[in-house]
């Protein structure tokens, strides 16, 4: 059962006596910077001048992520280990950059999702596959759909089936390795940062 959007809580929190009982909804993945942050934020002012479909919901910006590996309810017996896996994979990772290349109905034409798509690379494929040898350590199966980097702008139940591509060409840094807390709430999910972490730095 996912548990409903409250106070911020954080992992620290959790270690220190308010663990959850239930299994948690996570997800890990990737914050975007400010620059990256105002370059959707003009993105979405430029979709919202086109025809779009009236049950448009737009994503807030305190919700935009790259998505690397989506974990599911998990136990939290599974945290620590989690936590562990991540400290070393972010030590161990430096900083990289991603293009975002078009925004776009995602994952194909019609769908119910629009996103800003980034060209896959080497540095991205590899951090994803880290993340998804952490699954395997505690018991859970990656899915198997292949990897596409986006950040999610908005989402239509109609779908945006007369949407044409937008092309674009920014670099954004890709810095941080973001542990998430998918939570209910009116007007849909919200994405909770348990644990945040920059690439190649040491843990404090």
């Amino acid at each position: 059962m996912k548990k409903k959007f409250g106070r911020e809580e954080t992992l620290e929190q959790w270690r220190d006596g308010s663990s959850p009982a239930e299994p948690v909804r996570l997800f890990v993945g990737i914050a975007p910077d400010a620059a990256t942050q105002r370059f959707l934020d003009a993105t979405c002012a430029h979709l919202q001048g086109l025809k779009m479909p009236r049950d448009c919901r737009w994503i807030g910006g305190s919700n935009r992520h790259l998505t690397l590996a989506f974990l599911g309810d998990t136990e939290p017996r599974h945290l620590q280990t989690i936590e562990g896996a991540l400290q070393e994979i972010a030590m161990e990772t430096p900083p990289c950059s991603g293009q975002i290349v078009s925004t776009h109905p995602f994952p194909r034409d019609r769908a119910k999702m629009l996103a800003a798509e980034l060209l896959p690379t080497p540095a991205l494929a590899a951090l994803h596959g880290k993340c998804r040898e952490m699954m395997t350590a505690i018991g859970k199966t990656p899915e198997r759909k292949l990897f596409r980097p986006h950040f999610t702008l908005a989402r239509s139940r109609s779908g945006f089936s007369r949407l044409p591509a937008v092309p674009a060409d920014f670099i954004c840094a890709l810095n941080n390795l973001t542990l998430y807390h998918s939570l209910l709430a009116p007007g849909g999910s919200q994405y909770q940062p348990l644990l945040s972490l920059s690439l190649g730095s040491k843990p404090t």
